[in-house]
């Protein structure tokens, strides 16, 4: 899944405009943003053709269909995006955005090499989540989706500690499930039922620590046709 791991990230977006550098008129170009938790934001076909930065929180970006929604990216600070997209975008906890006018961005992303940098690298990331949404959907049968999930989220931003791989992954169950589009009793089934078995223990609502990351593995790959 796409999404920002847990963490500072060298080489974002918002972390070349903190350390001045870019150009002080580009800073200018950048409004501030404010959502609240649940809100909706920046609706599919948005008529402002705008390109925005996450500066703190979290968004949910999906499809939806027919009363079904697909997640493709979990966005946190410093990771971008785009309105004049097809996907609809959910604050999972109150965020601040920072937008500009994407032709200001791009104008100034030519002369300034640290912003195509901090640009190619966010897509980069984008892409390569959606990716992994994509196949983990597909191949994946829904009670194993949530294995694979915590499995790349430990393998990518978790942290050694005494009791395993600690990994905060700061969703609820419900989002969870949104997330890796399963039910949300399946999420929990599953979760409980690791935890049972010894592979994961749940701290708090979205911290848990990986207690055998190969038995996870297992789980995540054991899928039956």
């Amino acid at each position: 899944m796409a999404g920002h791991p847990t963490g500072a990230r060298n080489n974002d977006l918002l972390g070349v405009l903190a350390e001045g550098d870019a150009d002080p008129s580009m800073l200018s170009q950048f409004t501030e943003c404010r959502f609240q938790k649940r809100q909706s934001l920046f609706s599919p076909y948005h008529k402002d053709n705008l390109v925005f930065i996450v500066k703190r929180g979290r968004l949910r970006v999906y499809l939806s269909l027919q009363g079904r929604e697909i997640s493709l990216a979990i966005l946190g600070p410093g990771d971008v995006y785009s309105t004049h997209t097809r996907a609809h975008l959910e604050a999972l906890e109150d965020t601040t955005v920072l937008t500009c006018p994407i032709d200001a961005l791009l104008c100034q992303a030519n002369l300034q090499q640290p912003l195509i940098a901090a640009l190619m690298g966010s897509v980069g990331r984008l892409m390569s989540g959606a990716i992994s949404t994509i196949e983990n959907l597909y191949f994946n049968c829904a009670d194993k989706r949530v294995a694979v999930y915590l499995y790349e989220r430990a393998a990518s931003s978790g942290k050694e500690v005494e009791e395993g791989v600690y990994v905060k992954v700061g969703l609820t169950v419900d989002n969870i499930a949104k997330v890796v589009g399963s039910s949300r009793q399946t999420v929990s089934t599953l979760l409980s039922s690791m935890e049972k078995d010894g592979i994961i223990k749940k701290l708090s609502r979205g911290e848990y620590i990986i207690r055998d990351m190969r038995e996870l593995f297992l789980l995540a790959n054991s899928c039956s046709e």
